[in-house]
């Protein structure tokens, strides 16, 4: 039996398991760090004979730290991340298409960036209707809160409260925005869960372009 070895689908494999292996580094390592700065913190206080109020502000910092910023900046490093992935794969896969087509009109040539120009070139060459595919709806829910994530730093503002909105109705428990005092950050909370049910929907939604491209 002759095995067949799909670069393009290798690259896809590889990439993706690095991403799975970024959200589980940091699912441990984010805890651990957490309790050991905590124990090192109540080591210092006891040492230098803070009071509790010295004590008290200086754990506010270490909880802000945390709870707050960490499980935000490490959900957005996956976002960003997991969405650079599929662009560079979908964008691949719509150059592989135009050479097996031997075509002289390739993905450059359509208006529009990233996954919208790929996609729409392997739509109008009949490789694949991707739009119609069952992820794609999840993906450009992925490519909107990496946009929101780039561009705003993961807070909404006015003019993007619409999309943050529907987010947090479509994946209800999994991106939240936690008020915070005098709306200093309101920045997106984006569970790990929903990171790696994203990463899922990418790994397979490339799976089945990767199959039509290669059927044309």
């Amino acid at each position: 039996m002759k095995i067949h070895f799909d670069p393009l689908l290798i690259k896809s494999d590889e990439r993706l398991a690095a991403v799975r292996a970024l959200l589980q580094l940091l699912e441990e390592a984010v805890p651990e760090h957490e309790e050991r700065d905590r124990t090192e913190l109540r080591k210092r206080a006891s040492i230098q004979g803070w009071d509790f109020s010295e004590y008290d502000m200086q754990r506010q910092i270490h909880d802000s730290r945390f709870r707050f910023w960490l499980p935000r900046f490490a959900a957005y490093s996956v976002v960003t991340l997991l969405f650079t992935v599929l662009e560079v794969q979908l964008l691949e896969c719509a150059s592989r298409a135009q050479r097996r087509l031997n075509s002289p009109f390739g993905p450059e040539d359509i208006r529009g960036r990233g996954i919208e120009s790929a996609a729409v070139y392997l739509i109008k060459s009949g490789v694949s209707d991707v739009k119609q595919d069952t992820a794609w709806s999840t993906l450009t829910d992925l490519r909107d809160l990496r946009n929101l994530i780039v561009h705003r730093a993961g807070t909404s503002g006015e003019k993007h409260q619409e999309t943050v909105n529907r987010l947090r109705e479509t994946y209800k428990g999994d991106l939240e925005i936690e008020e915070t005092p005098m709306d200093w950050w309101n920045e997106v909370l984006i569970s790990m869960k929903l990171c790696r049910h994203f990463t899922n929907e990418v790994e397979a939604f490339l799976g089945r372009v990767v199959a039509d491209v290669n059927a044309s």
